[in-house]
This record gives C-alpha cells, structure tokens and sequence, in this order.
C-alpha cells in the first residue's frame, strides 16, 4: 500500500501542477489586447479568455435558455443570443446573462434584445465540457426561445442553418442589452489538489509506521 499511496499523493501535485499551468495561461490571456472576431479567421479556442470585440446583429427571434443556472440560489437561465457577425458568413453565441425562473417552466422570460447593428464586448469562452443534465430533445418546430441543458453550438447551427463558431462570447458587465453577469474567474483549485497529495502522504506515512511496528511486535514474539 504504501508505494501506492506514494504515487496517488505524486498525481494531485501533477495535477496541481497542471492547473497552475492553465493559471497563468489564463492570466496571459487576459492580459492580451482584444480580439477584434469579425477580422479574425484562426481558432478562437486558442484565445480562450482573451477579451473581444465583435459588430454584427442579435438575432433576437431565435434565442436559446441555458438551463439550471443559479443566482443567489435562485433557479433560472443564462440567455444564449445568436450574433450574426458583419462581414462573415458564420455567427457566434452570445451569453447575454442570467435571468430568473418566473415559476412555471412553460412560461418563459422575456428575453427581446435590439436587431440593429451593434458593436460589444466580450470575454471569449469555452463551455464544451459542461455536463449535460437531461437527454437532447428535438426542438425543431418548437417555440423560441428553447430551453437548452448544454452549449451546443453545431446543434444551434443546424437548427437556424447558420454556422456557429466553437466559443461563446460572454457579454462584458458594462454592455447594454444584458442581464445578471456576475461572471466567475478561472479557479484552478490548486490548493485542493495539494491538500490531496499531503493527505495521500501522510496515509503513506502511517502505513509505513503500522507496518514497520507490527512487524518488530512480531520478531519480538518470534
């Protein structure tokens, strides 16, 4: 057990070593001017918590609500906003904030925004991890805005015939046309990992110590 123990402890601090990585890469990123998206064509994954700067138009017919999201242990959603971006063929998802559950899951929130071009600001994001709480539902032919479980933007794409790209934009706290943004930083709970390993240890340790003493008792009987 104890060589075990060992490599459990070794893994938490490869772990924590791994998060203070994506720490600083987050902090370089914010620390980055922004990105103007309408005269970008790389991969904005690679920009991930990098600021941005987008002009186009909400698409405020074909909303999305992301579902089970919470705010002061309130029940609601966060409003996914498709924009169309000038000068490109594709758009990008925009979470324009959280609003509350009014109650009852068939009535919805009112979520109108302005269709005139506009310019905004942003963080860019990548919410592709996030666990899905229920089964996808067929939302064709049902009325917007839909209530979504997960950031999907191929699936968005397929429904209004528009190309996504694969982040979101969270909306700045300052823009207009948002609701609750209380958007939390990159924790990358590294004290955790190290409280972990030292818990890991130390089980080593006392193991170590059990089995060096029952064994001297044991040669004493002997």
């Amino acid at each position: 057990m104890f060589p075990v123990l060992i490599l459990l402890g070794l893994w938490q601090l490869d772990r924590a070593d791994e998060k203070r990585q994506i720490e600083r890469d987050v902090n370089s990123a914010v620390e980055k001017p922004a990105v103007v998206i309408n005269e970008v064509s790389g991969d904005l994954k690679l920009e991930v918590y990098r600021k941005a700067i987008i002009s186009g138009q909400y698409d405020s017919d074909h909303q999305f609500l992301w579902d089970n999201k919470t705010h002061q242990g309130r029940p609601g959603f966060h409003v996914l906003t498709p924009f169309l971006i000038d000068g490109q063929a594709s758009a990008v998802i925009v979470n324009r904030g959280w609003v509350p559950m009014l109650g009852r899951r068939d009535q919805l929130p009112d979520v109108e925004v302005t269709q005139e071009t506009v310019t905004i600001s942003g963080v860019i994001k990548d919410p592709s991890n996030t666990i899905q709480l229920a089964e996808k539902r067929d939302l064709s032919g049902t009325k917007f805005p839909h209530i979504v479980q997960a950031f999907e933007p191929s699936d968005f794409g397929a429904e209004l015939g528009l190309t996504f790209l694969p982040v979101m934009i969270e909306l700045a706290k300052d823009e207009q046309h948002g609701y609750i943004r209380e958007w939390k930083p990159y924790f990358g709970k590294i004290d955790r990992h190290n409280g972990y390993a030292l818990q890991w240890f130390l089980m080593a340790l006392i193991t170590l110590f059990l089995f060096v003493k029952l064994n001297t008792k044991r040669a004493e009987v002997e």
